[in-house]
């Protein structure tokens, strides 16, 4: 006999866009529930916003060398026990931050770079694998869309559940999200590609690879502009929570200016039909400068707590376009057959958007105040708005 499913359980157990935007929902509460904890569980225990920043800057370097690691494991074992370990290491680094102790705050924040750098790069293999070039602008911003609510609620809930029933409330939600996860993510049971499926062949050394990529114009630009949106948001999640704390407006408040800006992925697809009808180029090299002229505000603004989250927040309403937008460009250029290693390349940015920023702003945190963060925040992201007039016109 036979049975017709509903169509929304259809999507839900074959690969495609609510497949993709299921597994980021989950992994996403897993991560903003500890966004704005971490930073102000780090700020705890070292009492000072400049070693916070090197604090950053040591994770952030580890995690960029060990995130070159995952196109061996890539190739020496299936992809989904790549992605899978990388949850696990999710969990066990939500636990380890539970204990908040300097130690294990640190071995934690490092644990769960490599992890979400191994959960990423799989599960961008993935997307390129089961969707086409042309629904990449649909399908992006409706998985952000998707996992709104996540990166909404997740970043204040995460603060006061520690603050209401201590630490480790916030760490256990984390995980319980990566459990469902993980038994979601073996219910669907996808298959790998065969050009990136396990071999006995050994992979390119990483400095190849890099050579590779960086000989790449296209590649170059694919990468810089996401960079500059995560150094923003890196910025965003760190800093502005430890500005609301001590200029009075308190960390829950901090904490709620995060989730505010995240509540603006719900926007997502509006962007992406934006970029279906017009392109890309536009709305990304907008959203760059509009976010640079707002994070600048902070500057003259720093001075009325009220006014700098307001600015920050329009900040992000520009960041949020380049979320939408922002990885489609390398997704449309890299050649299928070079995936793996240029994904592990490409996926640098993200590190490199948590080292390099906290290197500069521990040293003028050394000498200034949170104002020189804003500025220098602001600034980079109007010098990378005039870089992307080098986006083709027809992208």
């Amino acid at each position: 006999m036979h049975v017709s499913y509903p169509i929304w359980l259809r999507r839900a157990s074959n690969p495609g866009a609510m497949v993709f935007a299921i597994l980021f929902t989950f992994e996403s509460l897993a991560r903003a529930s500890l966004a704005t904890v971490i930073p102000l569980s780090a700020h705890e225990l070292l009492g000072d916003a400049r070693d916070v920043a090197v604090l950053y800057t040591a994770v952030g370097l580890t995690g960029l060398v060990g995130s070159f690691s995952i196109p061996f494991l890539i190739r020496h074992f299936r992809r989904r026990w790549v992605y899978t370990g990388g949850a696990i290491g999710m969990i066990v680094a939500a636990g380890l931050i539970a204990l908040h102790t300097l130690p294990t705050q640190a071995v934690g924040m490092v644990l769960r770079s490599f992890a979400i750098a191994a959960m990423n790069i799989s599960m961008s293999l993935y997307i390129m694998d089961y969707i086409r070039r042309r629904d990449l602008t649909k399908v992006e911003p409706f998985r952000l869309m998707m996992s709104s609510g996540a990166w909404t609620l997740g970043p204040w809930l995460g603060v006061y559940l520690n603050a209401r029933f201590g630490h480790g409330t916030a760490e256990a939600m984390s995980a319980v999200s990566i459990v469902c996860l993980i038994l979601y993510f073996w219910y669907l049971r996808m298959q790998d590609n065969p050009a990136v499926a396990a071999s006995t062949r050994p992979p390119p050394s990483p400095f190849a690879a890099i050579r590779r990529f960086a000989s790449q114009p296209r590649l170059r630009l694919a990468w810089i502009i996401p960079f500059a949106r995560s150094t923003w948001w890196a910025m965003f999640f760190v800093y502005p929570p430890i500005y609301a704390k001590s200029s009075g407006l308190g960390a829950e408040m901090g904490a709620l200016l995060v989730s505010a800006g995240n509540a603006l992925l719900i926007f997502s697809p509006l962007v992406g039909r934006l970029a279906y009808r017009i392109g890309m180029r536009r709305p990304i090299i907008y959203a760059l400068a509009g976010s640079g002229i707002c994070t600048l505000l902070a500057v003259v603004l720093y001075d009325f707590p009220w006014a700098v989250a307001a600015v920050l927040l329009a900040g992000a309403t520009g960041t949020v376009i380049l979320d939408a937008l922002g990885n489609i460009p390398f997704m449309r250029s890299v050649r299928p057959w070079e995936r793996p290693q240029m994904t592990t390349v490409f996926r640098t940015y993200i590190d490199c958007s948590e080292l390099l920023p906290s290197i500069l702003f521990s040293a003028l945190l050394t000498w200034y105040d949170l104002r020189a963060v804003f500025l220098v925040s602001g600034l980079w992201l109007i010098v990378v708005a005039f870089v992307a007039l080098k986006l083709p016109k027809r992208m």
